[in-house]
């Protein structure tokens, strides 16, 4: 890997996290960069680096990393070798993340809630900003799993976020998903 790549579009743009959603005990934040990689694009008070994560979540349990980027943009044994469960879900922007990648996520967290009723441990997930696909699939969670309204779940999301779900092939899909449970 080559030191001071370009870093993704947009990505300054986005505050790095903000709060957890407590019932589902899921936090989305924006993909973590390694500073050392990226350093010519980004002043110090811009880092958010795997151990950023570690230190801001003090119950981070498990990371889902639905980025499309293969090898990751950043090294996952920095997660693993501090006891904290990775996940990658590849999932492609821009495109309604499809029913394959969803019960993947699903099953991730489903599994991590099982394994982890016992204590208070946390999921981060985060695509490349933390809003487009972290936000629909957590949505979608909030809506089939947890029986929120399209409505709620969006609400939730932008509120613990800290920037709603832009995408409006997402917002559609995800209103009309609530529109068939009902």
């Amino acid at each position: 890997m080559g030191r001071n790549k370009k870093i993704p579009d947009r990505w300054l743009d986005y505050q790095p996290m903000k709060d957890t959603i407590c019932d589902a005990r899921i936090i989305p934040i924006k993909c973590p960069l390694p500073y050392e990689r990226f350093q010519t694009y980004l002043l110090s008070q811009h880092r958010w680096t795997p151990a950023d994560v570690m230190h801001s979540v003090s119950n981070l349990g498990l990371v889902i990393d639905i980025t499309n980027k293969i090898p990751a943009y950043y090294d996952s044994n920095e997660f693993l070798e501090n006891g904290i469960d990775y996940i990658k879900i590849p999932c492609v922007g821009h495109n309604v993340p499809d029913d394959n990648v969803y019960h993947k996520f699903c099953e991730a967290v489903t599994n991590f809630l099982e394994k982890n009723n016992g204590n208070d441990d946390v999921v981060a997930v985060h695509c490349t900003h933390g809003v487009n696909r972290t936000g629909y699939l957590i949505c979608r969670y909030l809506i089939e799993r947890m029986q929120y309204s399209s409505q709620d779940a969006l609400h939730k999301f932008a509120q613990c976020r800290g920037y709603p779900v832009e995408r409006e092939n997402y917002l559609e899909d995800l209103h009309q998903l609530f529109q068939n449970r009902t």
